[in-house]
């Protein structure tokens, strides 16, 4: 049942861009930390349980980036899930790897489980303040950011229309909505797109990655979330790993995924993909 409700959500919900919603505080210490999850549908259950709640080793201010990972990395959750349910499995490993780690919850009233569902443009605006909270606790110059599905989206309107270019490293998105989808039609995504990708889709001093999915059941085709602009990667899993079966919500939970974060996150690391 937790796997239809999952995948109801996401289909129905993940291109309804344009309701109007109370924006969230900005993340505290101060708020509960849960144990971390190996898969989506166990860590939505823990959130729902438990409003409110972060993944393990996020939003720590008092974290001094490393001089091997100098740029904080900002996790951006998509519609309909909230910042646990999203990163419950990265968000640890990313931490055990020396960096510092954030993750925003945005586009709902505090204490709601399903956020993210105000516009993209709004969205960033969020993510812009949280950004400058980030570099200004941890003395960094820039973030990396990363983000699955509609939060693939929100952090390139961030870095194309509110000055995020000059404080974003690089984007790393995980099935990321950036062209229209064959999914349910949304009037109001298709003009934000439009206008997100006029031009050229990606953003001069900033590293773009890519990771898709064939078995994306929400961006279709997957192809949808590649990017054609200068400095960006796009990634296949199944170019990887072949008999990968990754799905759109399970994606942040997939180790192949992980992996494939870790190595654009540190290009200069010789990172082998394991199978």
């Amino acid at each position: 049942m937790i796997g239809v409700m999952i995948r109801t959500l996401a289909v129905a919900g993940l291109l309804v861009l344009g309701s109007s919603v109370v924006a969230s505080p900005p993340a505290s210490a101060d708020a509960p930390t849960g144990p971390p999850q190996s898969t989506f549908g166990a860590a939505l259950v823990y959130s729902l349980a438990h409003p409110g709640v972060v993944p393990a080793g996020t939003n720590d201010f008092d974290c001094v980036p490393v001089p091997e990972h100098p740029e904080p990395v900002v996790l951006v959750h998509g519609f309909l899930e909230n910042s646990y349910a999203n990163w419950a499995g990265l968000a640890p490993a990313l931490k055990t790897e020396g960096y510092c780690v954030f993750a925003l919850d945005y586009g709902a009233a505090p204490g709601e489980p399903f956020k993210a569902r105000e516009p993209i443009p709004d969205a960033a605006g969020e993510l812009a303040t949280f950004v400058d909270t980030v570099l200004a606790e941890t003395g960094a110059e820039r973030v990396s950011i990363v983000g699955h599905s509609k939060g693939g989206a929100v952090p390139r309107w961030y870095v194309r229309f509110l000055g995020g270019a000059d404080r974003t490293s690089r984007i790393v998105g995980l099935a990321p909505a950036n062209y229209p989808s064959l999914g349910p039609p949304s009037v109001a995504q298709d003009a934000v797109l439009a206008a997100l990708n006029a031009g050229s889709d990606t953003v001069e001093g900033v590293s773009y990655t890519v990771v898709a999915t064939r078995y994306d059941q929400v961006i279709i085709p997957y192809t949808a979330s590649f990017l054609t602009g200068p400095n960006a990667q796009n990634i296949l899993l199944q170019d990887v790993c072949p008999a990968n079966t990754a799905d759109h919500v399970s994606i942040p939970y997939d180790p192949v995924a992980e992996q494939l974060v870790l190595a654009a996150l540190d290009p200069s690391a010789d990172r082998p993909i394991v199978c």
